[in-house]
Formats: structure tokens, sequence, C-alpha cells
């Protein structure tokens, strides 16, 4: 079933459609460039529940008609009408087909290995994760290494199971293949991409 739009209960997305898109952007650049990072996005979005501010932002900014979205979403929910009306992506039901990939339910997130890590010839044509958090701190978390990062940075993703975790080790064993994974809470986000090593 798809979803149904109702303009009448339609929240807005940016303001300024260009500007705030820019500024978007500059975030999540900054977050993928220094991994553990916590930048603000999407603080002055209305988005519909469940999408946070941060997670509405990435997607007003990242997503257009060609960029298939998969989501744990049920696909009648209100906010993939306001998904698909703002950002005019094709929503999938495969997790392989998804070029981004919107999580909003932890405990039932799919196994990493179920979306695109990319392939020999073209590594970047792998899966962007948005996953929605708990929480996010910069204290008492794990610990990540790697480009981008002087000596070591921590980063503390709440809500995230163990499974997610060993997932996560696996894939950094298959570089340069592998997803690259945004997180977000509310009006903040930080990167984890595919080339940084977490411990702890």
């Amino acid at each position: 079933m798809v979803a149904t739009i109702d303009l009448n209960q339609m929240t807005p997305g940016f303001s300024d459609p260009v500007f705030n898109s820019q500024e978007t952007f500059r975030a999540i650049l900054g977050a993928m460039a220094h991994p553990g990072r916590i930048v603000t996005a999407g603080s002055a979005l209305d988005s519909p529940h469940p999408l946070n501010r941060a997670s509405a932002a990435v997607c007003l900014t990242l997503l257009d008609f060609e960029t298939p979205l998969w989501t744990d979403l049920d696909s009648d929910h209100m906010a993939i009408g306001w998904l698909r009306f703002h950002c005019g992506c094709p929503v999938v039901q495969n997790p392989s087909e998804a070029t981004f990939a919107m999580i909003t339910n932890n405990d039932a997130m799919p196994s990493l290995n179920k979306f695109k890590t990319g392939n020999d010839e073209c590594p970047e044509s792998s899966t962007t994760l948005i996953i929605q958090t708990s929480g996010l701190s910069s204290m008492d978390g794990k610990r990540l290494s790697g480009p981008g990062i002087e000596t070591f940075s921590t980063l503390k993703m709440e809500g995230l199971t163990e499974r997610f975790w060993q997932d996560r080790q696996i894939q950094f064993t298959m570089f340069p293949l592998g997803v690259d994974i945004l997180f977000t809470c509310e009006n903040t986000l930080a990167a984890l991409p595919r080339t940084v090593k977490v411990e702890g």
C-alpha cells in the first residue's frame, strides 16, 4: 500500500530550500571528514514522527527521484508520504536496492550485509545508512580511529544492538567495500565512514 499524501496535515520542508540544503550538506561533509564529530542539522524543521529533525534534514538534502530509499517504516506511514512529497524519492522494499536507508527501529534493523556494499569496480555504489539513535555523545563511547582523526575520537551512540557492532566489525574487514553511516538524534548527527576502525 502506497502512502496517501494528505496535504492538510503535511508539515513543510526547508523554509529556504537552497540555503538550508547547502547548510546541511556542509554539516554532513564536516561530519564525514571528521568521524566522531557531532554537528547540528535541521534545527528549525517540523519533521513528522518518528523522523527526527536531523534525519529529515539529511533526507531533504540528499534524496531525490534518482536515490532509492529503504526504510523500516510501513509504506502507508505519514512520514513516508512526507519523504515522497518533499524529496520525490522512490521507496524500495529490498534493502539491497537502496542508495539510502532510514532506520528508526534499531532492534529490528537488518544485518548490514543486507544492504549494498559496493563492488571492486565501484565501491562507492553502496548504501548510506541514516540510523536514528536515542542519544549521541562524545563522552564514554566507542573509540574511533582512521582518516580524519588525528589520534582517536570517542562517540557514544545509544540504542544500538551488539549484533550491529558485530556486523560493523565484519564490514570493516571488507574495505574498500562496506556501508557508510550517519547517526542522528534530535537535531544532531555524526558520521561513521567505512574507513574508520571502531573499538570498545
